[in-house]
């Protein structure tokens, strides 16, 4: 019986192991882009070292685990993916900073979700002094609004990119509260996580902790706080307990259900763990 020389089968890969290897490629610093975007992302990260995925690896259908046969807006394959060299690149100030800050927004997410105090109030300012505190100039643009300092329009946009990427799943509850549960695809963002802050990680776990058994009302007066006291430093203004409690009483006319006791009491706090902006330069 002849043999057939120079042939192979051509078996495509099951679902499973479709998963299973993007898995496998995720734990060993693979993270492949779908879609501008990300791609950009990843040459940021992994510097200059080119490397050629072959054309497989490349198509939007397998790194989703899609058929063929469905219609997948596609990336331009004829960019070069890289590696990231021993010398790691500084980091630079991009118009895609909005991905840094959402896997920010998952780790907190991530790591308060089982908080019965955790909804928008507490992520929006944990987020804010996670932010501030750790100098990240991550360009987010808040606003003054009855709960405090707020970008309404990013916070949207977390939960939405959230669901959208199956990272968590957001649901409202019957009394208005926002729950964030972990989706099956939450381990994706920690790799990014990781390789983004890896400066500041013992930072933004230390403001976590301080916030993690404080209710909703005292994250909005220690942000609230911040944000005054900032805008003081800002323009060269007096900072003492009675400038601080005034201008936050002018905040908003909600901001009057809290006493002064706890105003000051939050002052206090901050003073100690320093929870305080640093002044301008």
């Amino acid at each position: 019986m002849g043999k057939t020389k120079g042939k192979t089968e051509n078996k495509d890969l099951t679902p499973n192991e479709k998963v299973n290897l993007q898995a496998d490629m995720r734990r060993f610093g693979y993270l492949l882009p779908t879609n501008d975007d990300e791609l950009e992302e990843f040459n940021k990260i992994f510097g200059k070292t080119q490397v050629i995925f072959p054309e497989h690896l490349k198509r939007p259908s397998f790194l989703q685990g899609q058929s063929g046969s469905e219609s997948v807006k596609s990336i331009k394959t004829e960019k070069v993916v890289s590696l990231k060299s021993n010398d790691s690149p500084k980091p630079t100030k991009t118009k895609n900073d909005y991905f840094k800050r959402l896997v920010l927004a998952a780790e907190i997410a991530n790591r308060l979700h089982g908080e019965p105090t955790f909804g928008h109030v507490k992520f929006v300012k944990v987020y804010l002094l996670c932010d501030k505190i750790c100098e990240m100039n991550l360009n987010s643009s808040y606003g003054r609004y009855a709960a405090g300092p707020l970008d309404p329009i990013q916070m949207r946009a977390f939960d939405a990119q959230f669901k959208r990427k199956r990272w968590f799943t957001v649901t409202r509850t019957h009394y208005g509260a926002y729950k964030y549960t972990p989706d099956e695809k939450v381990g994706e963002y920690q790799v990014w996580y990781e390789r983004y802050f890896k400066n500041q990680l013992e930072d933004i776990e230390k403001v976590i902790e301080l916030f993690r058994k404080k209710s909703s009302d005292f994250c909005e007066i220690v942000a609230t706080i911040f944000f005054l006291w900032m805008d003081f430093n800002s323009n060269h203004k007096l900072v003492n307990n009675a400038s601080l409690i005034k201008d936050f009483y002018e905040w908003d006319e909600r901001k009057k259900r809290f006493t002064e006791k706890e105003i000051l009491q939050a002052i206090d706090w901050m003073n100690e763990h320093g929870i305080v902006p640093t002044l301008n330069k």
